[in-house]
């Protein structure tokens, strides 16, 4: 397995361990992360905002990879994304791109239904 499939794959089980210090870990400090259609935050400071966003309300998380593919650096995931929100779970397609250099991750785009995300949402918190 390359350094590049490494750090997303840990990257992925720091996630499923809701341990955002190990996910923080895998990024440079000078990190690009663009939630699409959301706005891009760059810096680790401001990824863990983001992050903590997403991991803050959840009592569980699993991602589920689906395929993962590279080439020059690049790290290709098709994922399921799934937040465990008050009992109920969001499970959300998610494909994303990492731009690995010299063991850290540099860039991250994921695209997503962000209305599909904000209607499960909805639902798990309005209980």
């Amino acid at each position: 397995m390359s350094d590049q499939k490494a750090v997303v794959l840990e990257l992925i089980d720091g996630f499923n361990a809701i341990d955002l210090d190990r996910v923080i870990a895998c990024f440079d400090e000078h990190a690009d992360y663009h939630n699409i259609p959301m706005e891009k935050v760059t810096g680790t400071d401001a990824i863990r905002g983001v992050l903590q966003g997403f991991m803050g309300s959840a009592s569980a998380v699993q991602w589920d990879l689906l395929n993962i593919g590279e080439s020059d650096g690049v790290v290709l995931t098709e994922r399921v994304d799934k937040f465990e929100v008050n009992g109920a779970w969001i499970a959300l397609p998610v494909m994303g791109i990492f731009e690995v250099s010299e063991g850290k991750i540099t860039a991250w785009r994921d695209y997503f239904d962000l209305a599909d995300f904000q209607s499960q949402f909805a639902k798990a918190t309005a209980g």
